[in-house]
């Protein structure tokens, strides 16, 4: 079987199904393809009524430091395919054939296991999980004050002519907002470069989400990728720039930030 892996990017679910079935879970099975979600910036994110993670065979989440809530490393996969879910207790943890909490916590559990499969030290430690838990219980607080945050830009943004916001293609509370990406037109004052200097000068960080794979040093070389050949990624990767977006992030600290956004890309 063939398999599809869909990012969900910046915490907005792609689109899964319509009504006409040319949503990408539709398309892909039609075509027998099994669907595997990257949900790294999509929790907690929703397509219609469903959270993201209940529509492919498997969905990886991220918990690291900067996602939408984190246990300081390490992430989370789910899966209604018992198949899957059986493999991957195995290939977590050195690819021994036990759970490893049952042979040390059952007073009936033999000490005999057995290494099944080439495995990887994947588990989770329980001081992060326990980490989780605890941002688990705060993640609908965090989107909320994520998407408070987003608005404010939206509503202060949206009569610049120079940039694209992002376009939410839902409710915005189903939007899980991990990050706030722009795109700057030819037509700024300033190219992307400067006004990521001009906004670092202004005690303002900024981050790029992302530099294309046909410009990593590893993939341009090895499959012989040239910018050229992806002119539409260039044009937007020529004006891509996330701003700032946490739940503690001020609506006093968003103003500021907009105002020195309108100072850098307006001409006076």
């Amino acid at each position: 079987m063939k398999a599809l892996i869909l990012v969900h990017y910046a915490g907005q679910a792609a689109c899964m199904t319509t009504n006409d079935n040319k949503g990408i879970l539709d398309i892909c099975r039609k075509n027998n393809i099994a669907l595997i979600e990257d949900a790294a910036h999509a929790f907690p994110a929703k397509y219609g009524n469903k959270y993201i993670g209940s529509f492919g065979i498997a969905t990886c989440f991220s918990f690291y430091a900067n996602k939408t809530i984190t246990t300081g490393e390490g992430g989370m996969l789910v899966t209604d395919d018992e198949r899957i879910y059986n493999r991957v207790k195995v290939m977590r943890l050195h690819g021994i054939n036990r759970d490893i909490w049952n042979r040390f916590t059952d007073k009936k559990a033999s000490w005999e296991y057995d290494v099944v499969a080439a495995g990887f030290k994947y588990n989770m430690p329980d001081i992060n999980a326990a980490i989780g838990i605890a941002q688990l219980e705060k993640a609908e607080y965090f989107r909320m004050q994520r998407q408070r945050c987003a608005e404010l830009y939206m509503s202060q943004l949206s009569a610049l002519p120079m940039i694209d916001l992002p376009k939410c293609t839902g409710p915005f509370e189903n939007h899980a907002w991990h990050i706030f990406p722009i795109i700057i037109k030819p037509m700024s004052a300033v190219t992307r470069n400067n006004f990521i200097k001009l906004m670092a000068e202004a005690g303002i960080g900024t981050s790029v989400h992302y530099k294309p794979l046909h410009r990593m040093t590893y993939y341009k070389e090895r499959y012989n990728l040239i910018p050229e050949d992806f002119p539409n990624t260039e044009k937007i990767w020529a004006g891509t720039v996330s701003l700032p977006i946490y739940p503690e992030l001020s609506d006093e600290q968003i103003n500021y930030i907009c105002k020195k956004i309108k100072d850098i890309l307006i001409k006076k």
